[in-house]
Parts: C-alpha cells; sequence; structure tokens
C-alpha cells in the first residue's frame, strides 16, 4: 500500500540498526519515509525529520526535527510524528472505535485526526497496539472506545477486557447498522470501525 505522506518524511540516521526501527515503526503507520545519512541530502519535499542526537545533526529551520532520544522506543516516535503530519488541533480525545468480527477493525483517532486504521486477527495483537497509542498520546486527553454491538460472545469479551485495562475511559456499545461508505485502501473490517466511530461524533457521544 502507497504510504501517507509520501516522501515528505526524512530519517537522517547513519546508524542502519536506528535507521531500520524507526523505519519500519513509521510504514506500519503507513508514512514512507526516506532515508539518507546527512541533511545536504534531505529532499526539498520533506516537512518532518527523525535524527540522534548522539550522531550530532544541528537543526534545519526547513523541515521538523524529531530526535529518537526524546522517545522511549521508535513506535512513540512514529506515533508523535504521524500526527505531527495532521492538521493541528488542541489537544483533546483519544478515541478507538472498534468493529468486532472475525476480524477486529480498528480505528484510532486522536483530537479528531484519524491517526490509524487496522484490522487484527486475535485480541492480544490488539491490546498490545492500543497499549502503545494510549502510552504515547494519552497523556492529556480523553480516552474513550466505542464499540460496534453485535450479539457476539467478542463483544462482550472485548469491553470486559478493555474495563479492566482502562477503568476510567468511557466505554460505549453502538448498534451495527450494516453496509456503509467505501474507503480505497481499506479493508472492510477498517471501513466497519471508522463508519462507528462517525457515528459516535455525528451523536454528540
Amino acid at each position: 500500500m502507497r504510504g501517507r505522506f509520501q516522501g515528505s518524511v526524512a530519517v537522517i540516521v547513519r546508524d542502519n540498526a536506528k535507521a531500520v526501527k524507526v523505519m519500519n515503526a513509521l510504514r506500519r503507520l503507513r508514512v514512507q519515509p526516506i532515508w539518507v545519512t546527512d541533511v545536504v541530502s534531505v529532499p526539498l519535499t520533506v516537512k518532518v525529520a527523525v535524527a540522534s542526537r548522539e550522531e550530532g545533526l544541528k537543526p534545519q529551520g526547513r523541515f521538523k526535527t524529531f530526535y529518537l532520544e526524546d522517545y522511549s522506543s521508535p513506535d512513540c516516535l512514529a506515533l508523535q510524528l504521524a500526527l505531527s503530519l495532521s492538521p493541528p488541533k488542541p489537544k483533546s480525545s483519544l478515541a478507538v472505535a472498534i468493529d468486532p468480527g472475525r476480524k477486529l477493525g480498528v480505528a484510532y483517532v486522536v483530537d479528531g485526526n484519524v491517526l490509524e486504521t487496522r484490522a487484527y486477527a486475535d485480541l492480544s495483537a490488539f491490546e498490545d497496539d492500543c497499549r502503545k497509542v494510549v502510552e504515547c498520546l494519552g497523556e492529556g486527553r480523553r480516552l474513550a472506545f466505542y464499540i460496534g454491538y453485535r450479539p457476539e460472545s467478542v463483544t462482550h469479551e472485548l469491553a470486559s477486557r478493555l474495563k479492566s485495562l482502562y477503568p476510567s475511559a468511557k466505554l460505549l456499545l453502538l448498534p451495527d447498522e450494516g453496509e456503509g461508505f467505501k474507503l480505497e485502501g481499506l479493508s472492510r473490517d477498517e471501513e466497519a470501525a471508522l463508519k462507528i466511530y462517525f457515528k459516535a461524533i455525528s451523536e454528540n457521544i
């Protein structure tokens, strides 16, 4: 799948192992980075860069720089960077919309910006990703889970586990109303998760 923000992010890191970890984390968020080893090689299309203070890179005025040392993990850096590429909005909310079924369709929405959509084959993989998003982006934001209701055991198990993991979060079940809009590049599960989110905000839930 073609990355969002194609060519707008540069990874200016000489250490091969560090660069690969950062680039993989960005690609998981559909941000397609460019890898260079010096500032001179950064294309004019770049809006944001990742660098390491240990390598002595000096900040450049024409792009925003994220430093590896400022984040607990490459995944956390990638989440913050991806959010910075979205339209700026006041820090307010972190919503996780979920469509249960054979796969979990999930949409992560931060301050009204759809940060990522994904389909999970098992609950543990979703819980791991969700934990990273909440840990990295949840501070200072209201956390809410919107779950499409189906008369299936997976819905009740999911709601129970989320209540246990995030006791202070809002958790709401919304009816699954069947077919909705189609978005290019997204699976049916991801589309369903977005539909649940848009239903929630349209009803001011």
